[in-house]
């Protein structure tokens, strides 16, 4: 896979305002995607940042492994990175980013509205999460006077929430990354090869992917294997081959979507104790 050169002009206008917005803010809410904790964080972003609080939000735990979540949630503590784990879909946990947020402003003496601004890669499920934490008792308050002019933001309780675009890195390199973002829908499938993506898929996470399948054939190569995915989906073409396009989008979908089991892509880093 190349270099993902994938940087529309939305995305760096939305970086531009944040990296002006930054001084008004008190935390930064960072939402990523709880099969790939590390890859979906932004690091081009740390440098606007600074030292701003952060609370990590690992969504989409009801796509990851139900094993592999609670180990991510262990070692961002471990870390002193405050975080939650979220299902954005259908609510649980949501409410605890008001909980979290308040522990960590605790210290701060405003005369104003708390400030946060909730940030994350596309895909991550910014929105699901913003409507559930907003639901129907939020007021869009638009500019705050002394801040910046032409920016809306969302007023709850004693909050004032900014919402930021999605926003990726200009330029992905790693190609391991680049395929983790592909996978979870990150990354438009017209960028990256569907039948290398899928391959990758097959090498890495087969065996976790068909765990419950006594019939998935884990001797073959990933080509055979995705042929046998094929096949067994009964994807054939006219003259009776397996069909691999249909196969690989449909194996992607149902991926994505954990139709076939819950896959965390990362696991917590095993670190030296020296």
């Amino acid at each position: 896979m190349q270099d993902i050169h994938w940087y529309p002009g939305h995305m760096a206008k939305a970086k531009r305002q944040l990296s002006e917005l930054v001084r008004y803010l008190d935390l930064i809410v960072e939402v990523r995607d709880a099969r790939i904790p590390i890859t979906s964080h932004n690091t081009d972003l740390e440098p606007i940042l600074g030292k701003k609080s952060v609370v990590v939000v690992l969504n989409k735990i009801d796509l990851a492994d139900p094993e592999v979540t609670p180990k991510w949630s262990d070692w961002f503590w471990e870390h002193k990175i405050p975080m939650i784990t979220v299902n954005g879909k259908n609510g649980n946990g949501v409410e605890k980013i008001w909980q979290i947020a308040a522990e960590q402003l605790s210290g701060k003496s405003l005369t104003r509205a708390k400030r946060i601004a909730v940030v994350g890669i596309p895909n991550v499920g910014k929105s699901s999460i913003l409507n559930r934490l907003l639901g129907t008792g939020a007021a869009r308050t638009g500019n705050i006077p002394g801040v910046t002019r032409g920016k809306q933001w969302i007023k709850h309780q004693d909050f004032e929430i900014l919402d930021t675009p999605g926003l990726l890195p200009p330029k992905i390199t790693n190609q391991t990354e680049g395929y983790k973002l592909a996978l979870v829908g990150t990354i438009k499938d017209q960028i990256v090869d569907g039948y290398d993506l899928a391959l990758y898929l097959m090498e890495n996470y087969g065996v976790k992917i068909f765990e419950n399948d006594e019939s998935y054939p884990k001797q073959l190569t990933v080509d055979e294997q995705l042929a046998w995915f094929a096949e067994k989906r009964k994807f054939l073409v006219k003259g009776g081959g397996p069909d691999l396009n249909r196969a690989i989008g449909t194996l992607l979908h149902e991926f994505r979507n954990a139709r076939l089991n819950r896959v965390s892509l990362e696991s917590p880093p095993i670190e030296s104790a020296n």
